[in-house]
């Protein structure tokens, strides 16, 4: 009997909603409004240059709040982790580090920046000529090592991998450029994400400058952003009672259940 309350206890408890979630290691931004709504928010990690008619922007502490929690100025390069939609407009998540040294993490409309370039826009504008690769990273096996570049042929290397093992690379897709130089975009190795490295040349540092970076320009969603809006707390209240609810009842049933078979076991001793 007791292990049949205890059951449907169990299998109430996974029928609700969750409360809270926990996914994996990644740490998540510390910002209240994120923690509320990460559900609504959309993964973006892209680098953004402040841009607007008054010549700063203001951090907030959640999107449409009146006042700001600092002033970012023109022409600073802030990192967006997450977007989202809210009231009609798109917001943007980020850690700013002021000149004091300290950190602050709010929301900042992203009509007040300009998007750099970087893989995404490098994807966006060459799609139509990637393909599956199927080579077997004879010169990584060799070499042990590889450059990290942001894009084919931009100039712009971020560092080197070393003791590399080839067998751990695993490459999205491929693309080669006009002097026929094969690359390969990785999504993820050894910590560093999303960039590209020249799998026919993977050491070679004087790759010519083929497709420099264009100006930053306006950004538009990516993906499709889930309007947030506010809600009460009726629902977790909710929750909260029935919770309380079954656990006060399970423990009245196993005490007046489990006493008896207690004194029954005694009595027959």
């Amino acid at each position: 009997m007791i292990k049949r309350l205890l059951f449907v206890f169990m299998a109430l408890l996974l029928a609700m909603p969750p409360l809270a979630v926990s996914a994996d290691l990644v740490i998540e931004p510390d910002n209240n409004f994120y923690k509320q709504y990460s559900d609504q928010c959309v993964k973006l990690g892209r680098n953004f240059c402040v841009n607007d008619a008054d010549g700063y922007i203001n951090l907030k502490r959640e999107p449409g709040a009146k006042g700001g929690i600092c002033r970012i100025k023109n022409d600073e390069i802030i990192y967006i982790e997450y977007s989202c939609l809210y009231d009609g407009e798109y917001w943007g998540l980020t850690t700013y580090r002021e000149k004091s040294g300290g950190f602050k993490t709010g929301w900042v409309k992203t009509e007040q920046l300009l998007v750099l370039y970087d893989y995404v826009a490098f994807e966006e504008d060459h799609f139509d000529e990637f393909y599956q690769y199927t080579g077997d990273l004879a010169k990584l096996k060799e070499t042990e090592a590889a450059i990290v570049w942001a894009w084919p042929g931009s100039g712009k290397t971020f560092s080197t991998i070393s003791s590399l093992d080839a067998d751990s690379v695993h490459i999205s897709y491929a693309y080669k450029d006009e002097q026929g130089r094969e690359w390969g975009f990785v999504p993820y190795l050894y910590g560093s994400r999303n960039f590209w490295i020249c799998v026919s040349d993977p050491v070679n540092r004087d790759i010519p400058f083929i497709y420099p970076a264009p100006d930053p320009v306006k950004w538009e969603s990516e993906t499709e952003h889930t309007e947030i809006e506010k809600t009460d707390n009726a629902m977790i209240i909710i929750i909260i009672v029935l919770v309380v609810t079954l656990v006060a009842g399970t423990a009245i049933l196993i005490r007046v259940f489990w006493k008896p078979q207690n004194e029954n076991t005694l009595k027959g001793d």
